[in-house]
């Protein structure tokens, strides 16, 4: 067999990327235009030195992220897509996730202290996009895993905010540590070599050997966000830095080849190869893993006494995405031998992400004494070229997210209530001369719909 190529690199979101929106049920309500408003727990994450404005509270705030995919691959792979397939197009994929966070303020005299826990990347996806082709196996059973492209990243930052202010000027910083675990699978190929393998040349079904590819991993970074806010008349304004450090991830490969099913060239040749078995190997395994630095600029302006609006600018330096080198140890491989002498020791990824900007306006309206209505829309660029688009990432192209939430008060105790919905446009990816070995794309249609629901609980004491 020849040499398999793991291409593997998650993951989905309802951000630019693989970011998500924001946090809390305030700032997400209001379509991210929050880093000059802010002015609760949430600081932590879109400003620091809102914390400056923020009382003594806690708040908790959880989202469910519901998202719908279908997708009609066009590789030319039989077993991917037609006409030698069992599989019906298109493939559907529903995912959903529960995104928690939380954060505590306590005022110190002339200074503010917090601790924020959230997620600021992550999400995933499940696909069944693959089935072993008609003819594979002599049996006619389809023993490859139903879920054969998956994605699931999660970064989860731990951090302490500190913030003061200055008559009409406030600086804040959060710091703290993240911790990354990704999960990554998908299919990926190798070639029975008739000379290798002492076999006669053999074309379909028995070209491609499939390929089970899963990785695990996690490792630690630290964050560093930094902010400002200055009050000018009834404008504010707010500008941010967000950055987390590029964490190494270690963790292991698993690569399992599954065999064809053959008694007629079983006999013929008496190579194990075509007894229709499961060949596995494991490797550990490490990479750095790229992380955006995000800039953030706001202006709010206090219309009427009942109402705010608000607007943001945001610069995501995607662009760091650009080749990500897989460091694994294959002198230490367990496993099967059939397949692992051919993992390699060393693999990079070009991947080719461009930075982007993305922006929106926001409105938040007192209806009643107790009761805050906030509206948003922003438009976010895409990062991902078609080169490298892959449906593990459902950001197919530039986006519109729609946002609207309320906020209702009971003396010291209040809870906030935020809707996302996300525009989102068809993605068609030409299949070329597409090449198992090389591309790192995915050609085919894709179609995506995503939306979110937060509910927050906050308390004053």
């Amino acid at each position: 067999m020849k040499k398999i190529l793991l291409i593997m690199l998650p993951t989905i979101s309802f951000a630019g990327g693989f970011a998500l929106s924001g946090v809390g049920s305030k700032g997400l309500g209001m379509a991210g235009s929050y880093v000059a408003l802010v002015n609760d727990w949430t600081a932590v994450y879109w400003n620091p030195a809102g914390l400056s404005d923020a009382k003594k509270q806690f708040g908790i705030h959880g989202i469910y992220v519901g998202t719908l995919g279908e997708a009609t691959t066009k590789t030319g792979i039989v077993g991917m897509d037609g006409p030698y397939s069992l599989k019906n197009y298109p493939i559907n994929s529903q995912q959903g996730f529960i995104i928690p966070s939380f954060g505590i303020v306590l005022p110190y005299r002339e200074n503010i202290l917090a601790f924020g826990v959230y997620v600021p990347f992550g999400l995933g996806a499940k696909w069944d996009l693959y089935s072993l082709p008609l003819g594979y196996r002599d049996d006619g059973k389809d023993n490859f895993p139903e879920i054969d492209h998956e994605s699931s990243v999660e970064v989860l930052n731990v951090v302490f905010g500190y913030s003061r202010k200055f008559n009409k000027f406030s600086v804040g910083a959060s710091l703290g540590f993240s911790r990354t675990s990704i999960l990554l699978r998908r299919v990926n190929f190798a070639m029975l070599d008739a000379n290798r393998d002492n076999i006669p040349d053999l074309g379909y079904p028995y070209s491609l050997i499939p390929i089970d590819v899963k990785l695990n991993g996690s490792g630690f970074g630290f964050v560093a966000n930094l902010g400002i806010k200055y009050e000018i008349g009834k404008i504010l304004t707010g500008l941010a830095i967000r950055y987390n450090s590029n964490p190494n991830l270690k963790g292991n490969i698993e690569a399992s080849a599954y065999l064809p099913k053959s008694d007629y060239y079983y006999q013929a040749t008496n190579n194990p190869i075509f007894l229709g078995g499961i060949s596995t190997s494991k490797a550990n395994g490490s990479a750095i893993f790229k992380l955006p630095l995000i800039l953030d600029f706001g202006l709010g302006y206090k219309v009427i006494e009942r109402l705010t609006i608000s607007s943001f600018i945001q610069y995501q330096n995607w662009s760091s995405f650009d080749v990500i080198e897989l460091e694994i140890d294959s002198a230490n491989q367990t496993g099967d031998p059939i397949l692992g002498k051919f993992l390699p020791s060393k693999e990079e990824f070009t991947q080719a992400w461009k930075s982007t900007f993305k922006f929106g306006i926001g409105l938040e309206y007192l209806l009643r004494q107790n009761l805050l209505m906030r509206f948003g829309v922003a438009f976010d660029q895409s990062p991902i070229p078609d080169s490298t688009f892959t449906p593990l990432i459902p950001d197919p192209g530039n986006k519109i997210q729609l946002t609207s939430g309320f906020s209702r008060q009971y003396n010291n105790f209040s809870y906030d209530v935020n809707l996302e919905y996300f525009i989102l446009p068809k993605k068609e990816i030409p299949a070329g001369n597409y090449n198992p070995f090389k591309s790192h794309n995915l050609p085919g249609e894709y179609k995506f719909s995503l939306f979110a629901v937060g509910f927050g609980i906050n308390y004053r004491f």
